[in-house]
């Protein structure tokens, strides 16, 4: 049992870089694509069918972090609700989740379509989104390393909340 605990406890860490990391990604992506269009860069827009494809392995992290979350609760025989740490993580899995598929899965899909649309004039019709993207990317990267931390104060027993 332990074993089979750790092994999903790895495949759930697993699920979270690759999430966190997509997002990074996808955030470094974003900042070169502005980058390049407020320099009137006319390929900057070349970078808008990459972006649209780091979707899938943002999807794909959260689905196997819930998949593993829910087999470590089930291994756990549900304990780990009665623990602070975790109500602490649901905290901020809860908005991460949310943010992430209100604004940023949304805002993502404005700006790709507005760009294409307004192709090569569509920064005026882009500041709003901008502006929201431009909040999304900091508060969602750090909803993940709180998330990250709390889950690492729970991994060592040594430590309690």
């Amino acid at each position: 049992m332990n074993l089979l605990f750790r092994i999903i406890l790895g495949i759930h860490i697993t699920g979270i870089v690759i999430m966190a990391g997509t997002t990074m990604i996808d955030y470094l992506t974003y900042k070169t694509f502005w980058k390049l269009a407020d320099a009137g860069a006319p390929h900057a827009v070349g970078i808008i069918p990459l972006m649209a494809r780091y979707g899938v392995f943002i999807r794909a992290g959260a689905f196997t972090i819930f998949l593993t979350g829910t087999a470590l609760l089930a291994l756990e025989k549900g304990a780990a609700w009665a623990q602070p740490w975790f109500k602490v993580k649901v905290v901020l899995v809860l908005p991460l989740l949310l943010n992430g598929i209100l604004i940023g899965n949304k805002q993502g899909h404005k700006l790709r379509e507005t760009v294409t649309a307004h192709t090569p004039d569509f920064l005026a019709y882009t500041s709003s989104i901008r502006e929201s993207m431009d909040r999304f990317y900091p508060i969602q990267l750090s909803l993940f390393f709180l998330t990250i931390i709390v889950s690492m104060i729970r991994v060592d027993p040594a430590i309690k909340i």
